[in-house]
């Protein structure tokens, strides 16, 4: 019997199909793994915070054979855990009993930030160290109906998956990609020839022997071009790729490679969802409070967060919210820029529970000391974030681009409403708030600038302003549909599709 046929007599003879879930980052691991699943924790973005929800939903479902990969990060192991090595390598050996497969290398083991650089393990080198053990070990153990990859750091996986006969599902969470040459791909331990027909350079490939050692694969035009399906994180940001949008910024090869998955029919957009645990009736980090309460328990948590931030106390201030990095594409310096005249023409607060870029950092802080303590950077903290989630009254979302976006989403679930611009996933999940109708649940704005902004913080604060009987009605109704239409059910459904339509033509 031939090798095919050998897998296709395995495939049959499972119980349920198996899938594979090859991700670099994630918040938590459901408590059904094993208790030593608690261990592993490793966020560098929203990427952590779906791929947690998502597997715990398809744990629950039991449709599937559920396998999951991802870097060994002993230093955040040993921040959560007082083990010693011996005890994580125990915990690894555990895991993968349960399903969960951990990359054990050097290039992960002292790592502190997920996407980081070092001198000794540059990015491009631990992604190969990652996927190295998935395409020369795992894949041919598991023998997987389905890989389902996300992001650049598993960008060779699906050429892989694809030359030993497996489907994949690519997801693009964001636009970054790294390049290395086949070259250095090879002596990284990946043999790279065994699947070179799918990959996708960086320059058109002409002279052989010039391409193997100079010409760079594109981790993440290698993934979409190869995969059979892909996927952006909501259906705007895919529409904005193919269309031609942020030129510059998405690089072309990512731009073409999607373009023509799209015209194959095989490109989709499913749009992530907060995990649920992000709720405030039952968040272990805020003060709790239903829909039923929504004023008095915001009321109660801004007091709480005025003191512990150290903004001027004042409870009828509306109160701003800042949850994301401080990088360019979040959009930090429309916000700088009109952020004082803000406060003094609204009487407003901004907190800010972030890190970042040096030079914003440095601008919020300047600000902090010229506005008498009505704006405050903090350093980002996931319990820290969450309580000023639920104690401010709006959320600001002013991104470039956005490829989802997921606290103008939880936002609304705690009565916080997104100011955000119209764009990507915030397009698709924010709507122009009209209490006379009862209808929306935020304030967009499109030019991306600072005057747009400060014209949709105006609006808010207009809202802000009315009785609080109307804006008790509005932030109700926003928390009821929330919580019901941007929901992990929903999405791990549409992902389950993607799957069954993968296994049913492999």
């Amino acid at each position: 019997m031939t090798t095919a046929g050998k897998l296709t007599t395995r495939h049959r003879r499972r119980a349920r199909p198996r899938v594979l879930i090859c991700t670099p980052e994630i918040t938590e691991l459901p408590e059904g793994m094993g208790n030593a699943a608690l261990y592993i924790r490793a966020k560098g973005g929203g990427l952590g915070d779906i791929s947690a929800g998502l597997i715990q939903h398809f744990h629950e479902d039991a449709r599937f054979d559920l396998h999951v990969v991802l870097p060994r990060y002993d230093a955040k192991i040993r921040d959560v855990a007082r083990v010693t090595y011996r005890e994580i390598d125990a915990l690894g050996r555990t895991l993968g009993r349960r399903g969960v497969h951990l990359v054990t290398d050097s290039a992960f083991s002292s790592l502190s930030d997920v996407y980081g650089e070092s001198d000794a393990h540059p990015r491009i080198h631990r992604a190969e160290a990652f996927q190295r053990y998935i395409i020369n070990e795992l894949l041919g153990r598991l023998q997987p109906d389905v890989v389902h990859c996300n992001d650049w750091m598993t960008g060779l996986v699906p050429a892989a998956a694809k030359a030993f006969g497996f489907k994949s599902l690519f997801t693009l969470h964001n636009v970054f990609t790294e390049y290395e040459t086949p070259r250095d791909i090879d002596r990284s331990g990946i043999d790279v020839r065994r699947f070179h027909e799918f990959l996708y350079f960086r320059d058109f490939p002409t002279d052989t022997e010039a391409n193997w050692t100079s010409n760079g694969v594109d981790f993440t035009a290698t993934a979409i071009h190869a995969c059979d399906i892909v996927n952006t994180v909501s259906p705007t940001f895919l529409e904005e790729i193919v269309a031609g949008e942020f030129e510059g910024i998405i690089p072309p090869s990512v731009r073409h490679a999607m373009r023509e998955k799209h015209r194959a029919g095989r490109a989709l957009g499913i749009l992530n969802a907060p995990n649920d645990s992000d709720d405030p009736r039952i968040n272990p980090h805020i003060q709790p409070y239903d829909i039923d309460d929504v004023m008095a328990g915001k009321r109660a948590n801004k007091e709480n967060l005025q003191k512990e931030v150290g903004l001027r106390p004042d409870p009828e201030a509306p109160l701003f919210f800042w949850p994301s990095r401080l990088y360019a594409q979040k959009g930090p310096e429309l916000l700088s820029a009109i952020a004082a005249d803000c406060v003094r023409r609204f009487g407003l607060q901004i907190v800010l529970v972030a890190n970042g870029d040096r030079v914003h950092e440095m601008a919020f802080r300047k600000l902090s000391a010229v506005t008498d303590n009505n704006i405050v950077l903090k350093s980002f903290r996931e319990d820290l974030s969450t309580r000023a989630l639920a104690a401010s009254d709006f959320v600001l979302m002013p991104s470039l681009y956005e490829p989802c976006g997921l606290p103008q989403m939880m936002g609304p679930r705690f009565g916080t409403l997104a100011v955000a611009r119209s764009t990507g996933g915030l397009k698709d999940t924010v709507v122009q708030l009209d209490p006379t109708r009862a209808t929306g649940n935020g304030f967009l704005f499109h030019p991306h600038t600072p005057a747009a902004l400060a014209g949709a913080i105006g609006e808010a604060v207009k809202f802000h302003r009315e009785p609080e009987e109307t804006r008790r009605r509005t932030i109700q109704r926003i928390m009821r549909e929330s919580l019901q239409k941007f929901s992990l059910a929903v999405t791990a459904k549409a992902y389950i599709e993607v799957y069954e339509r993968l296994i049913a033509g492999r």
